[in-house]
């Protein structure tokens, strides 16, 4: 997450001084690359995220359906998350 941030603050940065002048005289659009590529990073950081917490619900409710836990216990398992 925080090279994403990063990189998307840098690149953002760059690519603007760049288009509207700031004394670097590097490629135009390559700070875009950079920015896409923080925008990936934040995006797959809020992707892994979620699958994480879906996971972990979908277990207790495999475990409450299968009649490990009643439903108490579910509740409880479901509020640490």
């Amino acid at each position: 997450m925080v090279l994403g941030v990063i990189c998307l603050i840098l690149g953002a940065g760059i690519w603007l001084l760049n288009l509207y002048g700031g004394g670097f005289n590097w490629g135009r659009d390559w700070p875009f690359l950079l920015l896409v590529f923080g925008i990936y990073k934040i995006w797959d950081y809020s992707r892994s995220g979620r699958s994480k917490t879906d996971r972990k619900v979908k277990k207790v409710l495999k475990k409450l359906e299968n009649e490990e836990i009643d439903a108490k216990e579910a509740i409880d398992e479901l509020e640490k998350l």
